[in-house]
């Protein structure tokens, strides 16, 4: 992965704005100088406190990361999904049109390089990775590390995302990819499968994937949907008329 990663930044086929182009490479590494900075401040805290700490700490925050780091992956993918058009302004064209180019060409997104498909997450987890970095200094204190540690593996999480999608949509993956998809480490086609049957309302999560059946079992997203209808007014994609909603889907 590390060469296509490195071919991509000098990649000058790419169909969009060049400014947003160099705006995804600045972020991607500044994503892997940010982890870097996060993981080694929770370990030098994680030395400080003991092995006792690290032996509950680690194992808690890494599943609690991961698990938040698919559910943050459907969350977004139901916002794209659900609301707006190709045509809302700001968000239509970069955020709700790949959401819905996908459902008509799911194989896309196997064409992507490195850049565009962990670009914009990496652009999104900025936001998030920057104030830790900045207010999170003391690891000692057990709630920052907290924080720390668990921000280590939600945003490693979240920005392996799209690379992990893009993994379930490939006929032929890398062996140790299939062997991640074997035992639901990382999304499965399998998974990934049930949304993109049409209307394309369900598993929205893609980052492993373990929280679809859960969250489709107790309607979450459908609940979210009917609060922002009858609460807020808000229409989504599905109370558009068929033709319109076929098209966009």
């Amino acid at each position: 992965m590390m060469p296509s990663m490195i071919k991509s930044f000098f990649s000058r086929d790419f169909d969009y704005s060049p400014l947003h182009r160099i705006l995804e490479i600045v972020a991607i590494l500044s994503f892997f100088a940010l982890v870097v900075v996060i993981s080694a401040r929770a370990i030098s805290g994680l030395s400080v406190l003991g092995w006792q700490t690290a032996a509950w700490l680690v194992p808690l925050t890494a599943v609690m990361g991961y698990v938040g780091a698919d559910f943050a992956s459907g969350f977004v993918h139901w916002m794209g999904d659900t609301f707006g058009s190709e045509e809302t302004p700001v968000l239509g064209e970069r955020f709700v049109k790949p959401f819905r180019d996908h459902h008509t060409h799911p194989q896309g997104i196997c064409e992507h390089d490195y850049v565009t498909v962990n670009g914009n997450n990496s652009i999104v987890l900025a936001l998030y990775m920057v104030p830790i970095a900045l207010f999170f200094t003391d690891p000692t204190q057990i709630w920052q590390l907290l924080v720390l540690a668990f921000s280590v593996t939600f945003t490693c999480g979240v920005f392996m995302t799209n690379q992990f999608h893009k993994w379930a949509h490939m006929d032929n993956p890398p062996g140790y990819i299939r062997l991640l998809q074997r035992f639901n480490l990382i999304l499965t086609p399998t998974n990934h499968d049930f949304h993109h049957t049409a209307p394309y309302d369900t598993y929205y999560c893609i980052t492993c994937g373990w929280l679809n059946p859960i969250l489709e079992r107790i309607k979450f997203f459908e609940t979210l949907e009917n609060v922002a209808r009858r609460a807020f007014g808000i229409k989504t994609v599905h109370d558009q008329p068929d033709a319109a909603r076929n098209q966009q889907a």
